[in-house]
Formats: structure tokens, sequence, C-alpha cells
């Protein structure tokens, strides 16, 4: 048997262990004798055991991100000793900014491993191209180069004097810049120049590449590394190819074809990225029923906010049959009301009635402090309009206890089974859905800045680097189920402008994520989508009049936009 050893690096911001990690360390157990975990980033004991305990790893190292990958495989190499590492039959470099392996690897690493013509080998490389990194320097020239997520050195290799110098004489760089440029880039060319010859999986050097942004292949054209069940996917690719046209088919492809579990990608480019991206959101949709199963033992407590005692009953009965066990907290806008509620309904769930004399909005802030105890929360409104239609109105409250009350255990048991689910709200309502009349004095862009403003208020890094979301998610009255944790920055709100209760109402999703927690949507069995993009608002208006020019002509320019902010931001920041 062949003595393979895997230098796996690891780095995770949050210091976390994430679930497609575990899974890579599982699906790679088969392909590696030895496996040796490198974190940069904090690992607790917990985590740790994950690797540890079903024996998925054979050796830890915990240490700072100084260096970057290059200095952690480095130290690795110093540990073991490069007179030990010439023992083995093959030495292996990997991090861990890959989703994977997505199709078969063990065919393509035997065979590449076997191949006795190649000594060192890759799954991607990279073309020769000029860049201007640095503004006060000259632009330099980069070499073909496989691409260091992967790469795979034979023993002929490790036991040569050019390997120990390479990897001995490693800087601790803090650019990673120049990490890249003075090792990712160089090394190839630094062992075929040692007399080693080079291979990849996927040659992208002499491909077409036009209508990509860069010729990067491994993270701007996914479509190709799927066309070629190539096993590993560039975390980065889902970042850049966020708003793609082909993301979604990417990710429904490797839902028919592969047998890697999408819910990796989607839970893991929630937290990284923004929760709501198009791609993701056919993952988030649940279908619950309102069969009876085993009670929750979540301690629940309820926000409703009655302005119509009819309404407000309605609510009572769904509540008493399918929530069961909850304390109430009632506010409402008139005395008159007050007065009513406690007299019809001296009920012991009910904790207190309060008169805020607020929007639904406003009177939830007021109350929210008194929920922060409970494990799991509902905020909902008994609330009907004189001036609205009653019965565009009576359609959006049914349909809101249709997906989020008769199902209630069933959406408790998804909070018990995933402790990073933070909330969980309404599919789009119907009317809403087929008339687009949610209206808005503001454009999405525009909606969207003042969300920013709002977001920096309470130290919710929104707008940063990852600009406006493709996907308004509409979450008509704010009716939800959450984690107190999960939005615990709402308190801080400033709620003295009564303009900006719509922009709180649409922040919430990403009050949740800046918090590390993400979202799911109570599919409405009316209804089969929830997004309302930019492109499309009109295409539901009265007349159905659409200037599709006029579409196409928006979609060309921020296609145009995006092509350029990624060339400047891929080309000249180089981030990982």
């Amino acid at each position: 048997m062949k003595n393979k050893l895997l230098l796996y690096v690891h780095f995770n911001r949050n210091n976390e262990l994430s679930e497609h990690v575990i899974y890579q360390i599982q699906k790679l157990r088969q392909n590696f004798e030895e496996i040796f975990f490198i974190s940069n980033s904090k690992i607790d004991q917990k985590d740790l055991t994950q690797l540890t305990a079903p024996k998925l790893i054979d050796g830890f190292m915990q240490r700072e991100n100084a260096g970057y990958d290059f200095a952690a495989w480095s130290d690795a190499m110093k540990q073991y000793g490069f007179d030990k590492l010439a023992n083995y039959d093959s030495v292996t470099i990997m991090n861990d900014t890959c989703f994977g392996p997505v199709y078969d690897f063990t065919t393509p690493f035997e065979r590449m491993d076997s191949d006795n013509q190649i000594d060192f080998w890759g799954i991607t490389n990279n073309r020769s191209h000029k860049v201007k990194p640095w503004e006060d320097k000259d632009a330099i020239v980069l070499p073909d180069h496989i691409q260091s997520y992967f790469v795979s050195y034979k023993q002929n290799v490790v036991k040569s004097v050019a390997f120990e110098k390479f990897w001995s004489n490693i800087e601790v760089l803090n650019d990673v810049v120049e990490v890249i440029i003075k090792y990712e880039t160089a090394m190839t060319k630094y062992f075929e120049n040692a007399g080693f010859k080079s291979a990849v999986l996927f040659d992208t050097r002499k491909e077409d590449w036009t209508g990509m942004v860069v010729h990067d292949f491994s993270v701007f054209n996914l479509p190709e590394l799927l066309k070629r069940e190539i096993a590993f996917l560039k975390i980065k690719a889902f970042s850049y190819g966020a708003e793609y046209p082909t993301t979604p088919l990417v990710v429904e492809q490797i839902k028919a074809d592969a047998h890697y579990p999408v819910s990796l990608i989607i839970d893991h480019m929630s937290l990284i990225d923004y929760p709501n991206r198009e791609y993701m959101l056919v993952e988030k949709f649940l279908s619950f029923t309102d069969k009876s199963i085993s009670k929750t033992k979540l301690s629940i407590g309820i926000h409703l906010h009655v302005t119509s005692l009819k309404l407000a009953a309605d609510y009572l009965d769904y509540l008493d049959k399918y929530v069961q066990s909850y304390d109430l907290y009632i506010t409402t806008d008139s005395e008159a009301k007050k007065r009513l509620i406690e007299e019809n309904y001296p009920l012991k769930q009910i904790k207190s009635v309060i008169v805020t004399g607020k929007g639904v909005t406003s009177s939830w802030l007021d109350i929210y402090s008194s929920l922060q105890a409970y494990d799991l929360c509902g905020h909902f409104t008994a609330e009907q309009s004189e001036t609205s239609n009653w019965l565009i109105e009576n359609s959006y409250q049914r349909e809101v206890k249709y997906a989020l009350l008769k199902p209630a255990q069933a959406i408790f048991r998804e909070f018990e089974k995933n402790s990073k689910l933070g909330l969980i709200m309404t599919d789009s309502l119907t009317f809403y859905r087929n008339f687009d009349s949610y209206n808005d004095e503001l454009t999405i862009q525009e909606r969207w800045e003042k969300m920013i403003q709002l977001g920096h208020s309470i130290n919710v890094p929104m707008g940063n680097d990852l600009g406006l979301p493709s996907s308004d998610i509409r979450r008509y009255g704010t009716m939800v189920w959450y984690r107190p944790q999960a939005l615990e920055n709402l308190v801080e709100i400033d709620t003295k402008e009564e303009s900006d209760l719509r922009t709180i109402e649409q922040i919430i999703l990403y009050i949740s994520w800046s918090n590390g927690f993400d979202f799911r949507i109570s599919r409405n069995p009316n209804n089969n989508k929830i997004i309302v993009n930019e492109e499309s608002k009109g295409l539901n208006q009265q007349n159905n009049q659409v200037d599709f020019d006029q579409i196409r002509l928006r979609k060309l320019v921020k296609e145009l936009l995006h092509k350029m902010k990624t060339i400047l931001f891929y080309r000249f920041k180089l981030k990982k």
C-alpha cells in the first residue's frame, strides 16, 4: 500500500469548523493514509473532536494566520522534518477554499498518481499574465502556474534538494498579494526549472475565455468545471458569481448530476456572503404540514399587536390550537381595546397588555426586551386598516396563519435541528405576488442605501464590498419566528422617525445574518416564488406592457459595472 500524506490548511474568520470542511476531510480520507490538519484560526475542543474522534485526521497544528497558507505548509513540513517527508510516496498540500469533492476524485487522483511522466500535479492552472498589484511599482508578469489550493508532489520531488530549499525558506509575509506573487505563482516554474514535470486535471491555458471577467476558470467559469467533472469548486467562484445568471443552474446541475450535499454550499455561502442570493433561495423554502407532532420543549414568547379585535380572536384560536404552550405579550393602540382584550380574554398565557399608541414595528421594539429570555419568539399583527381593501387584508392574514401558525410545531422542530437558524418567515403573499402592489416611495437602490445607513448605526455591516443583493425578500408585516439573539441589535434602533419603519421591516434578515444566523421561508401553498427582482418590476402591472429593450439595457449596464468592479477587485487586491 502506498503511503500518501496530506497537509491540509484550514482558516475560518469566525473561528468555527464548517460542515463542508468536515465532509471534505471524510471523503479525502480514502485517498490519503495520513492527514495532518493545520488551522490558521482558533478551533475549540468540541470542533476538534469532530475530526479526531472518528480518526479523520492523524495530526493537528494550531497557529496564527501569519504568512497565510504557504507559511502554514512550511511550518508543518519543518515539524515533520524533510528526512521523514522523503519516506512518503507523495506529499500533497491543500486548503479549505473549495467545496467538494463534488464528483468522483479517487479515479483522477489514482490516474495522476500512477502516471510516471508526472512529478507534481494540481487540479487547475492559470496562464501567464501581467498585473500591477501596487500603484507605486511597475507591472509584473506572472508565469503559468498550478493554483495552490491543491498540489501533489511525488516522492522524487519531495526527496530533492529543490523541495527542501523551497519549503524551508518560506518567509512569513503579511501581504497576501506578496505571498501570491512570491510563492503561489512562482512555485510551478521553480520546480519545472529544477527538472520536474507538472500536470493538471484541467489545463486552462489555451481555453477560450471570451465573455469571462478574468481568465481564471476556477473562479470565473464554474460551468466549464462542471462540464469536466472537476471535483473541487472554489468558494470564491460562488462569491464572485453570486449574481451570474448561470449560478442557479450550477447549483441545480450539482443536485442533478453529482453526489454532493448542496446544503453545504448554501449554508456556508449564507454566512460569508449575503444570505438571500437567488441561487440559494430554492434550498431555503420549507414545506410544512399542520399534522400533529411532538410538542416542542423550547420556551416560546409571542408579541401580538392588536388593532382589530376580530382578527385578535382568530389569532388566539390559532395560538391555542397549534402553538399550545407559550407566553403572550399584547400591544394595542387604545385604552378601550386594552380593556376589551382583558375582559374578553382572561387567559393565563397573556403576560401583559400594553397601550403604545404606535405602529406594529415600533410597538414590537417597545416590548422586545420582554421577549429576550425565551428560546424562540414570534411576532404577529392582528391589524386591519379602515382605508385598505378588507378582502386583500383578510387573504394576507389567512396566508400568514397558514404559513407560520398551523405548522408551528414543525417550525419549532427546524429551530431545534439547526442551531444556525435565526428566522423563519412567510412566503410572499398571493395578492402581492400577482399584482406587485407592495408600494414603496423609494427605488430598490434608494431603499438599500437607507438600509445600509441604518445597519451601520446598529453595527450591521451591510454593503461592505458585497454590493446590492439581487433578491429582494419582502416580509409583509414583518411576521416571523425568530431567535432573540439573532435580532438582538434590533433594540438599538431609534424609531423616532416613523418613515424608517419599512426599512426596519426589510433589514431584519440582515440583522440576523450579521449575528451569524440564517433564515428559512415557510412556503405558501398558493405560491411558487418569493423574489421580486429589479428587472421584473412592472411585469405584473395592470396593462402588462413591458419594455424588454429597457430591461435588457439595464441588465447589460448592471453586468458591465459588475465586471469592471470584479476585474479591479480581483487583479489589484487579489484577495484570498
